[in-house]
């Protein structure tokens, strides 16, 4: 009897111990899963102090520091504060420049409740500073004395600047460029995660596009004008500068080629019978409103341009202002729409 509850001990003594061991080993476990969960978390933290190359509108470089995420945000272009809004940072944006075209989509309610500088041909630099931001995102060229200020200007008065480098025109960015502005703003701003779950989504419609015109395409390209300010009164037209920058990208993937180099003004039908373009895309603005609601019908029904390849095969394609020309994430929205009218859906 003696010998069994020796044995009855030695067991429940056995049992208690493995049960403490197994228990050890779950807390242990569960300690580094969340350790691994806070590194991960971490990982995707943005460190500061933060260092960011920028460049104005000469191609000169700049250094940014940044010693925590922005607070107080002042945008000069509709491209650079759709990215904030798409980042979740409304809450941040304490001035907007006037858009130059009424904002219409998906963004209309939130550039409605934006508090508004002003013209962007007429903001100071005092009306910039006195709204103490601390950082000023947008459009290279607007960073000279006569606009908002250069960069150096409002670095030394304690204020960043990021300057998109979709931008840059100068320096021909691609259109890849877009989407460097997106991770890169995820940066300065610590939203990481939504910065680069967007820059997928982007990445991925870009290279859909990519892989259709490279399957579809034949090896000569089409030629393409970007036209603006049609006068179906007396036949003149503008062209738009398609031949740098993110527009000129935007044309090579989609297998075009500017049919005239640089803006042109003061165009006449024997110009476009010259030019011969294989496409033309026209691109609407809310200054031209009275000239763009005729243009294109009569682009179409005018006998003396019919024989104009883009006349003849159907290929006037009409976009915005600010869907072509800003330097944001519509340009996708444009690409996209292009290469389903150029090369069918």
């Amino acid at each position: 009897m003696k010998k069994f509850l020796v044995f009855l001990l030695i067991f429940l003594i056995s049992l208690f111990l493995v049960a403490c061991n197994q228990e050890e080993q779950e807390t242990a476990n569960d300690s580094s899963k969340k350790e691994e969960t806070a590194s991960e978390t971490k990982s995707n933290e943005t460190v500061y102090p933060l260092e960011v190359k920028i460049y104005d509108q000469d191609g000169n470089e700049y250094v940014q520091t940044f010693e925590k995420a922005p607070e107080r945000v002042i945008t000069n272009n509709p491209s650079s504060t759709e990215m904030l809004l798409e980042l979740g940072l409304k809450d941040k944006i304490v001035g907007i420049l006037e858009p130059d075209n009424k904002i219409t989509g998906k963004y209309a309610e939130d550039f409605a409740s934006l508090h508004s500088l002003g013209d962007k041909m007429k903001v100071s630099r005092e009306v910039i500073v006195g709204q103490e931001p601390d950082i000023v995102v947008g459009r290279s060229m607007m960073f000279t004395d006569e606009r908002l200020g250069t960069i150096q200007t409002l670095n030394d008065l304690g204020i960043n600047v990021y300057t998109q480098t979709a931008s840059h025109i100068k320096l021909n960015p691609k259109l890849t460029a877009v989407i460097d502005d997106v991770r890169t703003l995820g940066k300065i701003f610590n939203v990481n995660d939504r910065a680069e779950e967007y820059a997928t989504e982007l990445e991925n419609r870009y290279q859909k596009i990519v892989d259709k015109v490279n399957n579809m395409k034949s090896d000569k390209k089409l030629t393409a004008i970007t036209m603006v300010r049609f006068d179906s009164k007396t036949g003149t037209f503008s062209v738009f500068n398609s031949s740098e920058g993110l527009q000129r990208d935007l044309l090579d993937t989609l297998n075009l080629v500017p049919a005239v180099e640089g803006s042109v003004g003061d165009l006449t039908y024997e110009s476009l019978i010259s030019m011969n373009p294989d496409v033309i895309i026209y691109i609407k603005a809310d200054r031209n409103a009275e000239f763009d609601k005729n243009a294109i019908e009569t682009l179409y029904s005018e006998p003396l341009i019919q024989n104009v390849s883009a006349i003849k095969e159907k290929r006037i394609y009409e976009t915005t202002y600010d869907d072509f020309m800003d330097y944001g994430t519509r340009i996708f929205d444009t690409l996209e729409m292009l290469a389903n009218e150029i090369y069918g859906k």
